[in-house]
């Protein structure tokens, strides 16, 4: 075989047999716009709580932010059914949104999906919070005392406005708290009373500007 020859079948062999390619790199999935969009709305409207300055309007507040939340939920049950929670972030911002329910199953599905967003990042302490938080509220759905101390519950028709925190103390002790990027016992008691004073102030400074 002539070396011409033996050069155009080099030449020609690529052609009439391609070299495979590579398998794409698969994308990194991205957030869901939906869900996330349901969480931005949770504390963007959160954030009008220091706002309301009178019993009535904490009330209407009150009203309002549960039919907004529910119609979240739906969102993120949509999601959750149609198999659109695929990042650490979807499942943060779902669980935030669960958590903010209003049943004992709510709570549940929160912590799941904590737990869900914990195992594709270990190290977001916000999932880890959003856990011990979603177990608190099942807690007290159940009438039980909670854990963690993530929950005060604040009376604002009491006179002065009252703000508790009924902890079973000894079911979790503080490094439990740390890890989950929760203050210690003692520090969540205090933020729990300066919570109720500055409730209180609210109110009188409401009533002061109603005269």
């Amino acid at each position: 075989m002539s070396r011409s020859l033996l050069l155009s079948l080099c030449l020609a062999l690529p052609a009439l047999f391609p070299m495979p390619s590579r398998a794409a790199t698969p994308a990194a999935p991205t957030d869901d716009p939906q869900v996330a969009a349901a969480y931005a709305a949770d504390q963007r409207e959160r954030a009008d709580l220091a706002q309301q300055t009178s019993k009535d309007a904490l009330r209407s507040f009150a009203e309002r932010l549960a039919a907004a939340d529910m119609a979240r939920r739906r969102v993120v049950m949509d999601a959750l059914r149609d198999g659109r929670l695929r990042t650490a972030a979807d499942y943060r911002h779902a669980a935030t949104v669960m958590q903010h329910g209003q049943a004992a199953d709510d709570y549940a599905l929160a912590h799941a999906l904590a737990t869900m967003g914990s195992a594709l990042a270990p190290d977001d302490r916000d999932l880890r919070w959003l856990a011990a938080a979603a177990t608190d509220r099942w807690l007290l759905a159940h009438r039980q005392p909670q854990w963690y101390g993530t929950q005060p519950v604040c009376d604002a028709r009491a006179d002065p406005p009252v703000c508790r925190l009924d902890v079973a103390e000894g079911a979790v002790d503080d490094t439990a708290r740390a890890t989950a990027g929760i203050a210690p016992l003692a520090e969540l008691k205090a933020q729990a009373d300066a919570r109720a004073r500055q409730l209180g102030e609210q109110l009188r400074g409401a009533k002061a500007a109603a005269r």
